[in-house]
C-alpha cells in the first residue's frame, strides 16, 4: 500500500479517468492505453489462414518490437463490440487490399502466452498473452497481391508460400499443426 501512495502523489488518477472517459474503444486504443490494458487481461485477436488452391499459404512480412522479424499469418485485435468475423474482414482489407470469404466456424483457438524475455520491449507483460482464433478465408479469385513498391524484407509485403517459411513468427507456432493439417490434408 505503500508504494500506491507513493504512485497517487506521483500520478494524477483524475486526469487518467477522464482521459479513459474520452476514447472511443470502437476505434481502437491509443498504443500506451493498448499495452497497459494488454498486461491486465489476455487480448483476443483473429488469424486469417488463407490458402490458394494449390495449397499455398499466404503470409505478410512483419517485423516490430514486440514479435520480431519474419512472416505472419494476417491478424489482428478485436475491438470493443466489434465481432470476431468483423475483425477478420477489416483485416483482409487493412493488411491485404481486399474482402474475404470466411468460413465462420474457426479451425483454432489457442492461448499465446509468451514467457521469454523480449529485450526490445520495456515491460514483457505488453502483448504477452492473447486469445487466438484462426479463422479459414478465401481471397476472390483474381487477387493478386500489392506490394505497393515494398521488397521482400519489407513489412507489408505479401507471399505465397509452398510450405511455411523457416522465419514464421514465433508467436504463430501454436497454430503450426493446425496449418499443416490444412496445407496437406489428406495428403499425409
Amino acid at each position: 500500500m505503500e508504494s500506491m501512495g507513493i504512485m497517487a502523489e506521483t500520478y494524477n488518477w483524475e486526469n487518467l479517468v477522464k482521459s479513459l472517459l474520452s476514447i472511443n474503444a470502437e476505434n481502437g486504443l491509443p498504443e500506451d492505453v493498448f499495452l497497459a490494458v494488454s498486461t491486465l487481461v489476455p487480448i483476443t485477436n483473429v488469424d486469417l489462414l488463407i490458402l490458394d488452391d494449390n495449397k499455398r499459404i499466404l503470409l505478410t512480412r512483419r517485423s516490430d518490437h514486440f514479435f520480431g522479424d519474419g512472416w505472419h499469418i494476417p491478424g489482428g485485435c478485436v475491438r470493443f463490440k466489434e465481432t470476431m468475423l468483423e475483425r477478420v474482414q477489416k483485416t483482409a482489407i487493412n493488411e491485404l487490399g481486399s474482402d474475404v470469404t470466411i468460413e465462420p466456424n474457426p479451425i483454432a483457438v489457442r492461448d499465446v502466452i509468451i514467457n521469454t524475455q523480449r529485450r526490445s520491449i520495456a515491460n514483457n507483460n505488453y502483448r504477452a498473452h492473447h486469445i487466438a482464433v484462426l479463422f479459414k478465408c478465401h481471397l476472390p479469385e483474381d487477387y493478386v497481391p500489392e506490394h505497393k513498391n515494398l521488397n521482400e524484407n519489407s513489412p507489408g509485403f505479401i507471399k505465397w508460400f509452398d510450405k511455411l517459411p523457416s522465419n514464421l513468427l514465433q508467436v504463430h507456432d501454436v497454430y503450426l499443426n493446425d496449418i499443416i493439417q490444412e496445407m496437406v490434408g489428406d495428403q499425409v
